[in-house]
């Protein structure tokens, strides 16, 4: 009787480190294994007429691209096309009714799968600025590196880099602009396993752990043109590649200046384990955990090294950080401990209810304003020809 306890215990106990192994396991495939660049629709068009169209309501708890009724400057992304949102207008039934500009492709019609977009502008920088521009391919350690660079008559140069999963060069076009019109040269780096660049040898985010390889290449570039300065700009997991390649700065790039930081993943840790909340699993603390050492098996990173709240002790430069405090992507909490520890030359805009790098959607003209003041009020000669 007793050995057969003894056995059932043992078969439940094997039984339950498997289920938490494949849990860590699927918790690390979501967090590191790349997203294909599809539209993933969260509703479909109820229908356009006259340039209008009629959106389902989103409910409360919508996820981030199913908020039909999201207030600011947001693009609509449907299958076939990509346009401008105007103003929220009340439809019948609940429905959602807003102004739409066709930007790209052909307009949508009723049933067309479709999700709200953050990324207003999705062409280039002369299609959607005016600028022009030059299409780059950059050699970087593991493959090209697609980049973009707008020339500017200073020697202070912009280095941008976009976000994770969705992220591509299209996610800067929302911030060039303030740059470009301060007469600094700009160079926007698409960073392995995202747009057009190469994929990493094992096809996995290494959250800035080798990321920061080709956020160095860009300033290798930009030392070539004869910058000699440079502003490093990171949205979302972007934030992280800079910061990871500013512990690895050499002499022989452009001197850093300043940050910019945009809903910066400060920490792997709470972003996991915020994901792991989200999708209801059990014990998210621990789980996290083990999806981390999943993940650190499967890359060879060591995520724990990632808590940007370390790197930041270590920094002088200027910071300008921006976050909402309804990221669902990126908890503030983590936000606010990047932000206490890093020190008295921190502009901190701690933003309510906005989403994750969605900050300028939220007010375009004060995000512009807020980075403009930012980046002037540093040292005069950084701007100088």
């Amino acid at each position: 009787m007793l050995r057969r306890f003894g056995i059932s215990i043992a078969l439940l106990i094997v039984i339950v480190l498997a289920a938490l192994g494949f849990l860590a396991w699927t918790l690390s495939s979501r967090v590191i294994v790349p997203q294909p660049y599809a539209l993933m629709p969260e509703f479909n068009v109820v229908a356009y007429q006259n340039g209008v169209v009629t959106l389902p309501p989103a409910g409360d708890g919508a996820p981030q691209f199913a908020r039909s009724d999201a207030v600011g400057a947001y693009g609509l992304l449907w299958d076939g096309g990509f346009g401008h949102l105007g103003e929220v207008q009340a439809g019948s039934s609940g429905a959602i009714q807003r102004d739409l500009t066709v930007v790209t492709g052909s307009a949508p019609s009723a049933g067309t799968p479709a999700r709200l977009d953050s990324f207003y502008f999705r062409r280039d920088p002369l299609a959607d600025h005016g600028f022009e521009y030059q299409e780059l391919t950059l050699p970087g350690e593991v493959g090209d590196l697609r980049a973009w660079y707008v020339p500017g008559q200073g020697r202070t140069a912009a280095l941008m880099l976009h976000g994770r999963r969705r992220g591509e060069l299209a996610e800067t076009l929302r911030m060039l602009p303030v740059f470009e019109r301060l007469g600094m040269p700009v160079l926007a780096v698409a960073y392995r396993n995202h747009d057009r660049s190469t994929a990493s040898p094992d096809g996995l985010y290494h959250y800035g752990g080798s990321e920061w390889r080709d956020a160095i290449t860009g300033a290798q570039y930009l030392a070539a043109q004869g910058i000699d300065r440079v502003v490093l700009v990171g949205f979302s997991m972007g934030g992280a590649v800079a910061l990871e390649a500013l512990e690895r700065w050499s002499r022989a790039l452009p001197e850093p200046i300043a940050l910019v930081l945009d809903s910066p993943l400060v920490d792997p840790y709470e972003v996991v384990k915020l994901g792991a909340v989200k999708a209801g699993l059990p014990l998210p603390g621990p789980l996290t955990r083990l999806a981390l050492l999943a993940a650190r098996v499967r890359t060879g990173v060591d995520f724990g090294s990632l808590d940007q709240v370390k790197t930041v002790r270590s920094l002088s430069l200027p910071i300008l950080l921006m976050a909402g405090t309804a990221d669902s992507t990126v908890p503030i909490e983590a936000v606010d401990a990047f932000a206490a520890a890093a020190g008295p030359n921190l502009v901190y805009y701690r933003l309510d209810g906005v989403e994750h790098v969605e900050a300028w959607n939220h007010d375009p003209a004060a995000y512009e304003e807020a980075v403009r003041t930012f980046v002037t009020g540093l040292e005069i000669r950084a701007l100088a020809p």
